[in-house]
């Protein structure tokens, strides 16, 4: 079978795909809200992370391989097509971000570095590592979006270079040596990407395994080697790896979750049959990526108050409603600016950037 054919088939899969995505997505809400709140919340959610760029390494094989090699869709217009899919939100979670630097008092962020934050966040720059802060304290999930952005950029540059199955076992085993070496110095891949200069650099091996991970699961044609799968199981392995209800050593968790784990989800979940409708599950899929990118500075806003009342509202009320207006703005954001603005700009630059083909972060 053709990647070609391997992408039309797969397309009616990308449903269920969306739907870890939106429980990925709500596993990463409630880690910066305890986080922020200062609730217990004993879980390995900061994985998610690792999930969304091997699920974003598959899709994008999935939609863009073929005609990436074929030379039927330039690299240039495929980097159009990220961009328009990742900016407009980004720009918004920068806004929400600025609120948030100016009327929250945690994390502490001077006015005076309020522009250079803003400005490294809109250009995907890492300026608040200069500050002291951390890459993108404006709002802090960014810099996952940094990394996907120029992942993005690899790849299409890259996709049409043949490389032999030996050549792909190779490249990826090295990011795994690699990726062993930062979870060893770390002792965890949470902070990585983000939480210093190092951690930063670190930061691109981190995406690097799992976002080509995801490619070579399509590539292979691994999920058609696992025949019909139900969705209950990669939607309990993922639910389990995030929030496993034991303490283990995390260094040795995070590397054998994001090398193993974390793939197996992703080729079982491209297995799952087109045929079962679980309205909720999609719904919170297609809310993922506004939800994602705006939730952190609207957590932190809701903590702002929360202080500010001095516990007269009990903390599990001020917690949920935090909750609830980052979905409900995340389903405002979806609905009348992200939707809309893709579906403009596909019909404005007329490279078929139209709903919904191209949903992943």
């Amino acid at each position: 079978m053709t990647s070609g054919g391997r992408a039309g088939k797969l397309t009616n899969h990308i449903a269920f795909l969306d739907e870890l995505r939106g429980v990925a997505a709500l596993s990463v809400v409630l880690l910066h809200a305890s986080q922020i709140f200062g609730f217990g919340l004993g879980s390995y959610a900061y994985l998610a992370v690792d999930f969304f760029f091997c699920l974003s390494g598959f899709v994008l094989a999935n939609g863009y391989d073929q005609k990436l090699r074929s030379g039927g869709l330039r690299s240039s217009a495929f980097f159009l097509k990220r961009l328009a899919r990742l900016y407009p939100m980004i720009v918004v979670g920068v806004a929400v971000g600025v609120l948030a630097a100016v009327f929250a008092s945690e994390p502490h962020i001077s006015l005076h570095d309020i522009p250079i934050l803003t400005v490294g966040a809109l250009l995907l720059l890492p300026l608040g590592l200069l500050a002291g802060q951390e890459a993108f304290s404006i709002n802090s999930p960014l810099w996952s979006l940094c990394f996907e952005m120029i992942a993005s950029v690899v790849y299409g540059s890259a996709a049409r270079r043949k490389i032999r199955l030996w050549g792909d076992v190779a490249f990826l085993a090295l990011f795994a040596v690699a990726l062993f070496q930062v979870v060893g110095i770390e002792g965890t891949i949470g902070p990585v990407g983000f939480s210093s200069w190092r951690t930063f650099l670190e930061g691109f091996v981190r995406v690097g395994f799992s976002f080509f991970a995801g490619v070579l699961i399509f590539r292979w044609n691994i999920n058609h080697h696992v025949g019909r799968v139900p969705p209950q199981i990669p939607l309990f392995i993922l639910i389990v790896v995030l929030f496993l209800p034991f303490s283990v050593p995390r260094g040795l968790y995070d590397f054998f979750c994001i090398t193993i784990i974390i793939p197996v989800v992703v080729a079982l979940a491209a297995a799952v049959p087109p045929n079962q409708e679980r309205p909720l599950a999609a719904y919170f899929g297609l809310l993922s990526y506004p939800l994602y990118a705006i939730h952190q500075p609207i957590i932190r806003l809701g903590a702002q108050f929360q202080s500010l009342t001095d516990g007269v509202i009990p903390l599990a009320i001020t917690v949920s409603g935090t909750l609830l207006a980052a979905i409900a703005a995340a389903h405002f954001l979806f609905t009348h600016f992200d939707k809309p603005i893709r579906a403009y700009m596909g019909r404005k630059f007329s490279v078929n950037l139209r709903f919904p083909k191209d949903r992943q972060l």
